[in-house]
């Protein structure tokens, strides 16, 4: 189970935690509300970070979204 330094998107250097506490503050639902929001730089150098992640594992901003959601993080 990733943990709250594990980074997410690897071009900017967001973490797990990071992204997360940035999901709750701003209520996001999707991936589309974080590539819009220009406060908040995240998976708009790569698509990696997105859907499948960096390392092709699961480990992205979607999950991130699904975890909020579900209150694991």
């Amino acid at each position: 189970m990733p943990d709250e330094s594990t980074l997410i998107c690897y071009c900017h250097d967001v973490t797990l935690g990071q992204l997360a506490t940035y999901i709750k503050e701003h209520k996001i639902n999707t991936v589309q509300e974080i590539l819009e929001d220009t406060d908040f730089v995240c998976g708009d150098t790569c698509e990696n970070c997105r859907e499948e992640g960096y390392n092709n594992d699961g480990l992205s901003m979607a999950m991130a979204i699904g975890m909020v959601k579900r209150g694991y993080i």
